[in-house]
């Protein structure tokens, strides 16, 4: 079958990202296409068994790739092989709400992006990245890696973990999290002359970024301030100010006042004022 560039576009984008839903598809791909024009080609998808989708009640229909889409996929040289898959409507139903609003942070990047004419794509970020421990199992799985490029006379990249929280551990667990992402920053590997293992993957750490969602706005403040709390209580969290950045933020707050705006709140420190994400929090001092 010949796809359309839209077409192509929107089987390499669930591909990769697992699950899309339409309207995010839409917005990532032609953003002033009409979206019943969106359904239509995404319905020519389905029909030629490219694409499948997942429907969960109070959730939009979200769209994964099908055996025969992710074969396709493959043949481009856009996307790298990923090694999941959606393997059946049951195992979307479980990853649909968090995969999406994966995705939609993602979103607000790119948006402030277009909007600001720096670099952020709809491949710009590549969800569900291990980082591995000399071959041992991963250290930490980072939600989403994103790289994005500020263009403002000089350009500058920078790149992010994202971790998305949708309310549905407790705030103790989530905290434990970023013990993680600290023993990844602070792991050598065990042979004479070994730099931090993260060196061979990032040219400087990337910024933590814990997006908050799945609850009322003011919900979430209180799951923020908890956060920080605990967060400051844990000495391994507590003590890497110095060369680890953690920040907070909510979804919300990515898709109303973009990433650029004063939207995310440092987790250590006495500070709490908002800053962008991309402004300076604390140094990597490594």
């Amino acid at each position: 079958m010949l796809l359309d560039p839209f077409q192509l576009q929107a089987l390499l984008l669930a591909y990769w990202h697992r699950l899309v839903s339409t309207d995010q598809l839409g917005r990532l791909i032609a953003p002033g296409m009409p979206l019943r024009t969106v359904r239509h080609k995404l319905a020519v998808l389905r029909r030629t068994g490219l694409l499948d989708a997942v429907t969960r009640e109070h959730s939009p229909r979200a769209w994964y790739v099908t055996a025969e889409g992710a074969a396709m996929a493959e043949l481009s040289d856009a996307v790298e092989p990923r090694q999941y898959r959606v393997a059946d409507p049951e195992a979307a139903q479980v990853l649909l709400a968090h995969s999406l609003d994966v995705v939609e942070t993602g979103l607000a990047f790119v948006e402030t992006a277009r909007a600001h004419g720096h670099d952020c794509g709809p491949l710009s970020w590549t969800p569900e990245v291990a980082h591995h421990r000399d071959g041992r199992r991963a250290t930490v799985i980072a939600d989403a890696v994103l790289h994005y490029v500020l263009d403002e006379g000089n350009r500058s990249q920078r790149i992010f973990f994202v971790e998305l929280d949708r309310s549905t551990m407790p705030v103790a667990r989530l905290a434990q999290k970023l013990v993680t992402y600290v023993r990844y920053h602070d792991y050598v590997p065990r042979r004479p002359g070994a730099s931090p293992a993260w060196r061979s993957r990032y040219p400087r750490f990337p910024r933590v970024v814990i997006v908050l969602s799945g609850a009322a706005e003011h919900v979430l403040e209180r799951r923020l301030v908890d956060l920080r709390a605990h967060a400051q209580a844990l000495p391994v969290v507590a003590s890497a100010g110095d060369r680890v950045d953690l920040v907070v933020t909510t979804l919300r707050r990515l898709q109303n006042d973009g990433v650029l705006a004063d939207v995310a709140v440092p987790i250590l420190g006495a500070d709490t004022r908002r800053r962008s994400l991309f402004a300076p929090v604390y140094r990597n001092t490594r």
